[in-house]
């Protein structure tokens, strides 16, 4: 059976494009693009990337984030990426200002060199930037910066970053006091440092080539930047064993350099393809209890707020109780209200803070009765969840009482827990921790994965409950209020501008296919309503800065995608192997009669995707995007962020 594509619904993709559809459903397949780009100008927080050739090595670099990227052979990945950041006594990156950019490419080598000023407040740093690349397939990249003030920093100089597929993969270092050892990336994320004490780190590329990354200037560790969702193990400058922060005398210069070297026949690499490909899998889950968060901004909701929520079928409400504060009761009963009035079950967060007042917790349970599914006690403090835990016992019914931290993935690994009264596990989830550009957002997606089966690794068969997923940290743990203005900006820590965008609704597609191969057992993401929700206030408040791009009861191109779940609550989820995890992410819905693709173009540009494995027909044109079909193969132009749907 087919879902009928309305009237109403050709007449809005035809607007958004100005262009006609031709619509001719042959057998099988329905193919509806739901999601495209918003109306209204998008603030893209790309770059344009300058594509470098150095031999066999094809890379690109990011002037604007000062960010040399995804260095390959062929299709391997040589590394992820380098750059050199400045962070203050806070961990703060001081944004960089390029100038003087110079870009010389020969066919087989380049040279770029370039300025850049970091200046902040009391920070006062700049530094000349040098890159070569030779036609053998050696990479320099040089640093050398002079400190302009005096002031306190943590950290300033190289990351190296070698992408998530090194993990599992064979290394040999060599140490700053000469020794050469043999081992591996991990495969599961590592609590703590993998390595330390770097002067070079030689891994494999693909058969018969390896790459040499040696470091010059400091000594340099490794950290599993996986714990923070970042696609990276990273090797930085200066060992957090020594104490900081430090101070910089005006007048100090810092110089460092990497270098690259390949061994082996990397000329005789087969050349990459630029056709993304997403193929049916074999392997099926069921579809994680999807939830959103009681909003932060908007204390009831109106009559269309609450069709509108209705509409997307949720699990359940998610509301963070501060229990140290004067509130948290009335909060509570409001989740409750607003739980019934949608029909879901509640996800309560505690957070004990100085002075918890559980027997105030028990008594509002008894009086409320709110319809709650789990409880998590957040923090990490063992005590802590001893004593919420024996408060909720005698009123928390079915209810199962667990733990979890809402920062990052990283506490909770590195405070697994190991009580077996705890009931299920959970942690949430950021994509903007040490990098806020949209491919590096892109690039947390599979990380999600990483996440879940690791810390499966060690919380057994417990529920896994995942989230707050956020565009921005949320930053609770161990506070019972959320983080100040970042970097002295005009929108809260928990607020990002890409809300409102396309970005946002594609990113949240793959965090849910990823979530869902790896077994999570619920994902909670946005919250209902407000500049951090899924829709807008129907009436925005008169002090919010302007820079947030939104009008009063604008509704989000991520609620459109959420809606497609919402006939699906209860399926189960199949995943799509893609060719190229940067661009393109789909996965398969299925309940009962009923089956649904979503897929989506993961890039800021337009993009052809092939979808294969498919069974039936479809000859369709849509928003002026050329398809072709055969049997089993589909191929389709989605616009930059765009999302299709296939409907069966």
């Amino acid at each position: 059976m087919f879902e009928q594509v309305t009237d109403k619904e050709k007449a809005m993709i035809r607007k958004l494009n100005g262009n006609s559809c031709n619509w001719s459903i042959r057998a099988g397949w329905a193919v509806l693009f739901v999601l495209c780009v918003s109306a209204q100008a998008a603030v893209v927080r790309g770059a344009e990337l300058i594509p470098l050739r150095a031999g066999p090595v094809s890379m690109v670099f990011d002037a604007e984030n000062v960010f040399l990227r995804y260095l390959r052979v062929g299709p391997h990945e040589v590394l992820r990426g380098i750059n050199a950041p400045i962070r203050n006594e806070n961990w703060a990156t001081i944004a960089p200002q390029v100038s003087n950019l110079q870009v010389v490419q020969e066919e087989d080598s380049f040279r770029v060199t370039f300025d850049v000023a970091c200046v902040r407040d009391e920070i006062d740093f700049h530094w000349r930037g040098m890159i070569t690349g030779s036609a053998e397939g050696e990479v320099i990249f040089s640093f050398d910066g002079e400190a302009r003030a005096t002031f306190r920093k943590n950290r300033i100089g190289f990351c190296v970053l070698h992408g998530p597929g090194a993990a599992g993969q064979p290394w040999t270092l060599e140490s700053v006091d000469g020794r050469i050892l043999e081992g591996a990336f991990p495969q599961l994320i590592s609590a703590h440092q993998p390595a330390k004490n770097l002067r070079a780190i030689t891994h494999r590329v693909a058969d018969g080539i390896h790459a040499r990354v040696a470091f010059e200037g400091d000594i340099f560790e490794m950290e599993d930047q996986r714990n923070w969702t970042d696609a990276s193990f990273k090797t930085y400058c200066t060992p957090l064993e020594i104490p900081y922060p430090v101070e910089l005398a005006k007048g100090a210069r810092i110089t460092q350099k990497i270098t690259i070297q390949l061994q082996g026949e990397a000329a005789a690499v087969e050349s990459a393809t630029n056709e993304v490909v997403l193929t049916v899998g074999n392997m099926e889950r069921p579809l994680p209890r999807l939830g959103l968060q009681l909003s932060s901004e908007v204390r009831d909701l109106s009559a269309q707020q609450l069709d509108r929520l209705k509409t997307l079928n949720m699990d359940h409400l998610y509301v963070d109780l501060a229990l140290s504060a004067a509130g948290f009761v009335e909060q509570l009963r409001r989740a409750s209200e607003q739980a019934g009035q949608l029909g879901t079950s509640l996800h309560v967060v505690l957070g004990p803070g100085e002075t918890p007042d559980y027997e105030g917790l028990a008594a509002a349970v008894r009086e409320i009765s709110p319809p709650v599914h789990c409880w998590l006690i957040r923090g990490g403090d063992p005590q802590a969840y001893t004593a919420a835990r024996k408060a909720l016992t005698a009123v928390a019914g079915e209810a199962k009482i667990g733990v979890t931290r809402v920062t990052n993935f990283v506490e909770l690994n590195r405070a697994r827990p190991e009580d077996r009264s705890i009931e299920a596990v959970g942690f949430a989830i950021n994509p903007q921790i040490h990098a806020f550009d949209d491919a590096s957002m892109i690039e947390t997606l599979p990380i999600h994965a990483d996440a879940v089966l690791s810390a499966r690794a060690f919380c057994g068969d417990r529920p896994l409950m995942i989230g707050p997923m956020t565009m921005a940290p949320q930053l609770l743990d161990g506070e019972d209020q959320p983080g100040g203005p970042p970097l002295g900006g005009p929108l809260p820590t928990w607020v990002d501008p890409r809300q409102t965008q396309a970005i946002t609704a594609a990113w949240t597609l793959g965090s849910i296919s990823y979530l869902a191969a790896a077994g999570a057992d619920s994902a909670t993401f946005f919250e209902t309503v407000g500049w951090a929700g899924v829709m807008d206030a129907d009436s925005v408040p008169q002090d919010r800065p302007q820079e947030f791009p939104s009008r009063a009861g604008e509704v989000y191109p991520v609620y459109d995608l959420l809606r497609e779940f919402a006939d699906f609550r209860g399926g189960t989820v199949r995943e799509f192997r893609t060719s190229d995890s940067l661009k393109a992410v789909a996965l398969g819905l299925r309940k009962g009669d009923r089956a649904r693709i979503l897929f989506a173009n993961l890039s800021a540009e337009p993009q052809q995707i092939t979808l294969r494995g498919l069974a039936g027909r479809a000859d369709i044109q849509v928003l002026g995007g050329e398809v072709v079909t055969t049997a089993a193969e589909l191929r389709v132009t989605l616009p930059g962020y765009g999302i299709g749907r296939i409907d069966r």
